[in-house]
């Protein structure tokens, strides 16, 4: 790659990057009966969707309980998807640099772990909200199934540049002899 561009993606990997953790510092400063009403909006997008396609209303065909476990499904799902995201725009910025790709593996998720463990430790200061160790856990699964998910769109965009530049005379194939 081009040292100009790859300056440039990193830049605006690191940027990217950095947007995203104040994203997730401000989702975390919402006060514990905000987070709930947002858990239970999309609840009750959910719920609108199940209702459109069954014709059932959540609320009325399933226990309290149940309903309350949707709930808990969504947050959790929530905690797993923004992390998924951070490790992704970690992954980018470490694509930028000459390292093994076990060690950007290694780096992306140490950084959501160290990062989802300093997230709950702000919750603590947070009205209505505490710290949980399981949300730490869950945030790096997340940021795990990122760095995979990265790897995918990595080994993919690696593919299509090896075979355009093949196409163009530009390399020539691994196993070619001259």
């Amino acid at each position: 790659m081009n040292p100009k561009v790859k300056v440039r993606l990193r830049i605006i990997a690191i940027l990217t990057t950095l947007i995203w953790m104040i994203v997730i510092f401000r989702f975390s400063m919402d006060t514990g009966v905000s987070s709930h009403e947002l858990s239970d909006f999309c609840v009750q997008v959910f719920n609108k969707a199940v209702y459109h396609f069954t014709g059932k209303d959540l609320r009325i065909s399933i226990t309290p309980e149940h309903y309350a476990l949707i709930e808990l499904f969504f947050r959790k799902l929530a905690h797993m998807s923004i992390y998924f995201i951070l490790s992704i725009n970690i992954m980018i910025v470490l694509f930028t640099f000459n390292m093994k790709m076990t060690l950007r593996m290694f780096i992306s998720a140490l950084f959501c772990f160290i990062y989802a463990l300093s997230d709950e430790f702000h919750q603590m200061f947070v009205d209505g909200r505490g710290a949980s160790f399981t949300d730490c856990l869950i945030d790096t699964s997340g940021a795990l199934l990122g760095i995979v998910a990265a790897l995918i769109i990595y080994c993919i965009m690696y593919t299509i540049m090896t075979k355009y530049q093949k196409h163009k005379g530009l390399i020539k194939g691994a196993y070619e002899i001259n």
